[in-house]
Formats: structure tokens, C-alpha cells, sequence
């Protein structure tokens, strides 16, 4: 399916972003000095209880890389490998970027060894003969509030853990990498495909799949305020305030609570402290629409830069192919604004294909991608 890129920008001014409801729980991790990025920090054995299916091992990594754009910081996540002999030059790296679950430490997904949704996809691609690592973020189970789609940040935290992985494990493991995710890990995988290879130079990047990864967003967000219609669905306000709780933490210049009104404080602090399900939960039983919670649009210049720094995603300057996936129907990130996105990348030359699916929801587009994902990665990796 083909969008022109002017009806797709029409039809992206229509459509909103959602959540991925996921609850995680446990405890904040401590600090440690930041370094070369990719440096292992630490590392401790995951409990055999939450190894997913086709995992030989997991390992637990805390590392260097970027805090926000502008700063570095830590990162935690997950190293698997699979089950079997290991090959002749070690185990090829998947990348994965996890979807949404929150930008307080309890949300951080290698507390429970992975999200529920996303483990069968780990499982597929342990089972196929790829290690995985698998960042939690910088700002989930590190110093300070997750930057949510900070694009640049969580790129290089999906690119760093890959020098992690090599760093623990040495020749057990292949240069040869890429990078995919789901939904907020999609928007990941678009950031770290167009950096892989200069920020990992020593290894051997050879491209990235998207899964409905959502784009567009430094163009939706500044409109945002209290003139903002009222189409929005709850999703979209928690979308949004997850991001202005990340940049309140981050940048205090920004003053982020001068842009809110009383009930926006209350949904700012639900979003830093509440998971996916708990802050659905909330938005349930507190409804409003986008303009109750905004004293004043997010076009302010320095807010502008802000989200146009962390959300303009690239559309050029990719270095290997890409598999860009798609529901047809998905209502959490719509298809225009994928559209809209291959399109711009089309017109710049970038080397990409494009998958869709006429019925899969959002969460279920990531293991309908699996079988157009693992023929790519053997086209490219081999």
C-alpha cells in the first residue's frame, strides 16, 4: 500500500499515538560512574525462572551510553544466548528495543526477565540462532526519570548494549548486528539504524526493522495545548505526559509545570510514578481530553527545539536497508504516520521495504513481522 506524502501529513494531523499497557514492579537501581559508551559498568546471571524459552543464559548488564540527547548516562538490560553449540564466529546480535512501559524505575522490563508480549518474539529469535540484547532504557532502573522517546538517546542505548554484549562475552558472539523493536522500540530501532555504524564502528551493523514505530512526532506535538480538539483518545494524553514527565526531570529550564494546569500536575505525577496498566487505570478513572491539562500550547521555541531535537526521526543518511512493518488497523500507532514516514524516505532515497498487515492489532503486529524479520535478517547477516 502507497500514500502520497501530502495526503499522509493530511491524514497525520487527524491521528494520535497510544500506550502499550505493560505493569512492571521493583526496585530502582543504584548509580555508577559513566564511561565509554558500551562500557560493562557490572553484570550478574538472570534467575533461570526468567530466562524465556531458547535461552541457554541471560545476564543482567548495567553500561555506558546516553542519558538524554544532550547527556550521558547508564543504561540496564538483558544478554541472551541461545541454546546449542555455538557457531563458527560466534552468535549473530539482535538489538531489541521494548515497546512502551513507563518512565518510573518499577517499569524497568529486565525485572522480570522481559515483557510478557514481547518474550515469544525473544524466544523466535534465540530460536533462529541470534543473542539478544535487550536495553531497558537509560532513566529505567538508572539515575533519574526515563526519557521518553528521546530518540537519540534510546538509539544509542539500543547501539551500546551491543558493544555490552561483546564485552561480556567476547567470542561467543558475531560483530554482525541489527536492531528491531516494537512500537516505542520501533521509534528505537529507527534512531539506532542511523548510527549504528559510526557509534559501533568495531562491529559489523548490517540494518534494522521497525515495528510500527511511531514518527511524525516532533510536527503533532507542538499544536498541543488548550485550544487542542478534543479527538484525542486517553492514550494520547498519557503519551504526552509521559514525555513532559521526562523532560520535567531532564530540563528544569523548560519549566515544564508552567505548561500545565492543576489537573495536568496530578497527571504529571501519575505518569513518573505509574506503569502502562496502573496509569491506563488512572486516565480510566480521571478522564479528560488533552486541553483540560494545558495552560498553553507546546510550540514555545525552546520547548519546540526540545521535541524536535529528541522526535524528528531520520529520514536519510541510513547507512543499511531497512524493513519498516505495519498494521493496516492499528489504532496505537497508525498507519498514516508510518506512511508519512516511508514516504519522506522514499523521496531521500533511503534504502527500505515496506510490510503490512490488514489485521493485526498493535501488539500483535510484532509476531506477525516475525516471519518477513527473520528472512531479512538472513538476507543481510546471512
Amino acid at each position: 500500500m502507497t500514500l502520497s506524502l501530502r495526503r499522509a501529513a493530511a491524514v497525520v494531523t487527524c491521528v494520535v499515538a497510544g500506550l502499550v499497557p505493560t505493569v512492571l514492579t521493583g526496585p530502582a537501581a543504584s548509580a555508577a560512574p559513566a564511561s565509554e559508551p558500551g562500557t560493562l559498568l557490572s553484570s550478574s546471571p538472570l534467575a533461570e525462572d526468567l530466562l524465556p524459552d531458547g535461552a541457554a543464559s541471560g545476564t543482567l548488564v548495567r553500561y555506558s551510553t546516553l542519558r538524554t540527547a544532550g547527556q550521558t548516562g547508564e543504561s540496564t538490560g538483558l544478554v541472551y544466548v541461545p541454546e546449542g553449540e555455538t557457531p563458527a564466529g560466534g552468535w549473530p546480535v539482535v538489538s531489541f528495543a521494548h515497546g512502551t512501559t513507563g518512565v518510573a524505575d518499577a517499569c524497568t522490563p529486565s525485572l522480570t526477565g522481559g515483557t510478557e508480549y514481547e518474550r515469544p518474539a525473544i524466544t523466535e529469535w534465540l530460536r533462529n540462532g541470534y543473542a539478544v540484547a535487550a536495553t531497558d532504557y537509560a532513566g529505567l532502573g538508572t539515575p533519574g526519570v526515563h526519557a521518553y522517546l528521546d530518540g537519540p538517546a534510546s538509539g544509542a542505548n539500543v547501539v551500546d548494549i551491543v558493544r555490552t554484549a561483546h564485552r561480556l562475552l567476547g567470542d561467543e558472539l558475531s560483530p554482525r548486528w541489527l536492531a528491531t523493536g516494537l512500537s516505542q522500540g520501533g521509534n528505537a530501532a529507527y534512531f539506532a539504524a542511523a548510527v549504528g555504524t559510526e557509534r559501533a564502528p568495531e562491529l559489523d551493523y548490517r540494518g534494522a526493522v521497525p515495528i510500527a514505530g511511531p514518527t511524525q512526532l516532533d510536527t503533532l506535538l507542538p499544536p498541543s495545548g488548550p485550544v487542542f480538539p478534543p479527538i484525542a483518545p486517553s492514550g494520547y494524553v498519557g503519551y504526552v505526559m509521559y514525555i513532559l514527565a521526562g523532560l520535567n526531570d531532564q530540563r528544569p529550564d523548560l519549566n515544564v509545570p508552567s505548561y500545565l494546569t492543576p489537573r495536568g500536575l496530578d497527571y504529571l505525577n501519575a505518569a513518573t510514578t505509574l506503569c502502562g496498566n496502573d496509569f491506563r487505570a488512572f486516565r480510566e478513572a480521571n478522564p479528560v481530553v488533552l486541553r483540560d491539562l494545558l495552560t498553553r500550547p507546546l510550540d514555545d521555541p525552546a520547548m519546540n527545539a526540545t521535541l524536535r531535537e529528541m522526535q524528528a526521526v531520520p529520514v536519510a543518511g541510513y547507512d543499511r536497508p531497512l524493513l519498516v512493518t505495519q498494521s493496516l488497523v492499528d489504532q496505537t500507532v497508525p498507519a498514516p504516520l508510518t506512511f508519512a514516514q516511508t514516504a519522506r524516505m522514499s523521496a531521500a532515497g533511503t534504502d527500505f521495504s515496506l510490510v503490512t498487515f490488514p489485521d493485526a492489532d498493535h501488539v500483535g503486529t510484532l509476531m506477525a513481522s516475525m516471519p518477513a524479520a527473520l528472512d531479512f535478517a538472513r538476507t543481510v547477516i546471512g
